[in-house]
């Protein structure tokens, strides 16, 4: 997408940060820290401003090739030889076939048909913090709406799941706006029960309960959009998705700080609702330590985009997603062999 393109988005970006200011004073909370209703049904026009895949991609976008076409018509797997019939596309004749027996046949072959969308999103209390702009809940919650928004526009089937700490929400997905407003509710009820001073403990485990949830429901030819901080990522959760990326088009979203919103020198005070460990910038040791351990999560995450051929697109919490889903999805996809 070109800079004036974006600088347009921008432009009419329908939730500004002074209108998400203002509607939040209004319900006596803070912008960026839960995400509104009525922002996230108003996403569905601005997600349709933008020309980003699966159906407008670019050649060298992440997901170019990865989506079926919505318009039913001669797929690639063939399935029979028979008799012509009256109405029959001639462009399907087997000339040879005919000519050997006499009588005209066609190749028939399986019809192209829309692919499902599965959104992940997470929202527990891990995802409930940020130094600035919008908590990690807000991110990956706006990211996921955008990303419905376009794959209903699209044609395809939506639904998914949202992670939390006490469990996890379904949405089977289905046509029509019914099967994602249902999630985006979901959605909704759980960011707004964040609370920093919840008595429920925090619940890594909880995302590989989802991906072992996603290989029962998405077996093959699915595309999945993961929009987590990855908080409990381990060896059981590379196998989950190794079998995950084999059949289907998977995305990961990891939702990250911006390195630019930290302040040299501040002393932060971060709390697990009943614990409270404070933070000193200032301290050298203090500021490698986390670097170190923010560095080694995204290698992970970049060392998974290798192994598996899955595309990894970061979002910071101090831009809309919207802008960062436009730009990023138009990048060169990675080189990896599709297992």
């Amino acid at each position: 997408m070109s800079e004036g393109a974006l600088a347009g988005l921008r432009r009419r970006w329908p939730w500004r940060r002074a209108a998400a200011a203002e509607a939040a004073d209004a319900q006596g909370g803070a912008a960026g820290v839960y995400v509104d209703w009525q922002a996230l049904l108003g996403l569905e026009f601005a997600a349709r401003r933008v020309r980003w895949p699966p159906q407008q991609a670019s050649a060298r976008s992440l997901l170019a090739g990865r989506h079926r076409s919505r318009v039913r018509g001669r797929g690639l797997d063939f399935i029979e030889l028979r008799h012509y019939l009256p109405g029959d596309d001639t462009r399907s004749i087997d000339w040879r076939a005919s000519a050997r027996t006499g009588h005209t046949h066609v190749r028939v072959y399986a019809e192209e048909r829309d692919r499902p969308t599965w959104l992940v999103a997470d929202q527990r209390l891990s995802m409930f913090f940020a130094r600035s702009g919008s908590l990690r809940s807000v991110v990956a919650a706006e990211a996921a709406a955008v990303w419905g928004w376009r794959a209903l526009s699209g044609g395809d089937r939506v639904g998914g799941l949202v992670i939390s700490d006490e469990g996890l929400d379904e949405t089977l997905p289905g046509r029509g706006r019914r099967s994602l407003l249902q999630f985006l509710e979901q959605l909704r009820r759980r960011n707004h029960a964040l609370r920093a001073e919840s008595a429920v403990p925090p619940a890594p485990a909880q995302l590989d309960a989802a991906l072992q949830r996603l290989l029962r429901h998405a077996p093959r030819q699915a595309v999945i959009a993961v929009f987590s901080d990855f908080d409990g990522l381990g060896e059981g959760s590379r196998s989950l998705l190794l079998e995950l990326a084999r059949h289907n088009d998977l995305v990961l979203l990891p939702i990250w700080e911006d390195p630019r919103s930290t302040t040299p020198g501040a002393r932060l005070v971060v709390s697990d609702g009943r614990a409270q460990l404070p933070i000193d910038h200032g301290d050298r040791k203090v500021i490698e330590g986390l670097a170190r351990l923010a560095h080694e999560r995204s290698e992970r995450l970049r060392g998974l985009r290798s192994e598996l051929g899955c595309a990894v697109l970061p979002l910071l919490n101090t831009e809309p997603a919207l802008l960062q889903l436009a730009r990023g999805l138009d990048q060169t996809p990675p080189t990896a062999a599709r297992l």
